[in-house]
């Protein structure tokens, strides 16, 4: 069985080479993920700041988001917070599973963005029913390179989560990490060539100027 599972994954789901020096791990730990992601970027900070809490454009570059909005917005002690719906499904191994998550988020410009699962939503809003039981997550971004050559930024994810409905005994025992790896490796990877792409226009239109 372990090899048939084995081999409809590599059919269904070839893992495709990685953008931009892309490193991502995942580690289960009983039913908690743990996943460490690095890239270093040829970006300019504030672009890649700038595609990073493009909330409402998600859907356009990110593989399984079907709708990403706002849901509030404050200012506090100079960081923004705010509440982020996510919406979509995303492929594990041979199947598609719905994604439902509401999350706090604490930005604190132009370097972190903090995110945890969200403890109540703004009123009006329908009461969750969310896919992750918890997740707590900081995105990080630090310039590693500039001066005179072409400006370089790195950016760091590391997040904790656990699934409200854990996966199959077989699957998670064979696959667990593994599918959730392609998964966020593949959505980690995705932010990082728009970030890069963003860039380069952003780049060619002040050299055009």
């Amino acid at each position: 069985l372990g090899g048939l599972l084995a081999a409809s994954v590599l059919r269904a789901q070839p893992l495709p080479p990685p953008p931009t020096a892309v490193r991502l791990d995942v580690e289960l730990d009983g039913d908690r993920f743990h996943v460490i992601a690095r890239a270093d970027m040829a970006a300019d900070a504030r672009t890649a700041w700038d595609t990073l809490v493009d909330y409402e454009r998600l859907p356009e570059f990110i593989p399984g988001v079907a709708r990403s909005r706002v849901l509030a917005r404050a200012a506090r002690a100079g960081c923004e917070q705010l509440t982020v719906e996510y919406l979509g499904s995303f492929k594990l191994l041979f199947f598609s599973v719905p994604t439902q998550v509401w999350l706090d988020v604490q930005h604190v410009p132009f370097t972190d963005v903090l995110a945890r699962s969200a403890t109540r939503l703004p009123r009006g809003e329908a009461p969750p029913a969310p896919t992750l039981k918890s997740f707590n997550g900081r995105y990080t971004l630090a310039v590693v390179g500039g001066g005179g050559g072409a400006p370089r930024v790195r950016f760091d994810y590391d997040a904790q989560f656990e699934l409200a409905e854990p996966l199959p005994p077989v699957i998670g025992a064979l696959f667990g990490a593994a599918a959730i790896r392609h998964v966020l490796r593949e959505q980690f990877g995705a932010m990082v060539a728009e970030i890069e792409r963003r860039s380069r226009q952003r780049q060619g239109i002040q050299k055009g100027g």
